[in-house]
């Protein structure tokens, strides 16, 4: 698929992790066009820890959002604001994945004519049976693929903000619009589960 893909991460306190998916983003055989991290320190006075985004040389554009409101349905608003390909993926800051991913995530999209698909996202002790793929009745708001097209006036509901849920909530909202939310089993993304940072304080 020769389709155009943006990457939305939010993250917080997990520079080693961060490195490590855009490392596996840069290697992908089908690049992202545009990398939109949302960098989160709730610190009034702290500075991004992320010197890599800039020292660093990267085979797309990395869109570097630094705030210091937390929240990880804000952080994902503030990427969808600044979507310009025809697909997102919205990705954890701890997961990491194979360099066919993306190729292979678009092509399954194209392939089942789906405009939302959620992948299978596990720890590496995780197993899923092995069916391949089925009607999902939620959504992962970290292992996601979505047409840009309908969720131009969608956002992330802030009221469920340090709950959980909001993807849930979020899935509803596509389904309401008529979007199909479909889960592939293949290919899989690894969660690391980073011990800390994300929602979890060091």
């Amino acid at each position: 698929s020769s389709a155009s893909i943006d990457v939305i991460i939010p993250t917080i306190g997990r520079k080693q992790y961060l490195y490590d998916v855009l490392f596996d983003l840069k290697n992908q055989t089908h690049l992202p066009i545009n990398v939109i991290v949302v960098e989160q320190d709730p610190d009034l006075d702290s500075e991004s820890e992320l010197d890599y985004l800039y020292s660093e040389s990267w085979p797309f554009n990395i869109k570097h959002i630094f705030t210091h409101s937390g929240g990880a349905c804000n952080a994902r608003n503030k990427g969808i604001d600044e979507l310009k390909s025809e697909w997102v993926f919205f990705a954890d800051d701890d997961v990491r994945f194979d360099p066919f991913f993306l190729k292979e995530c678009l092509s399954n999209c194209k392939t089942y004519n789906q405009k939302a698909i959620t992948v299978a996202c596990c720890t590496k002790e995780e197993h899923f049976e092995s069916q391949n793929l089925f009607q999902w009745h939620t959504f992962g708001s970290g292992c996601s693929f979505v047409d840009s097209e309908v969720i131009r006036d969608l956002r992330f509901d802030t009221r469920f903000e340090f709950g959980f849920y909001e993807d849930a909530d979020f899935g509803m909202k596509l389904r309401n619009k008529g979007i199909d939310i479909v889960y592939f089993n293949n290919p899989k993304m690894t969660h690391l589960k980073a011990p800390s940072g994300g929602f979890r304080a060091k």
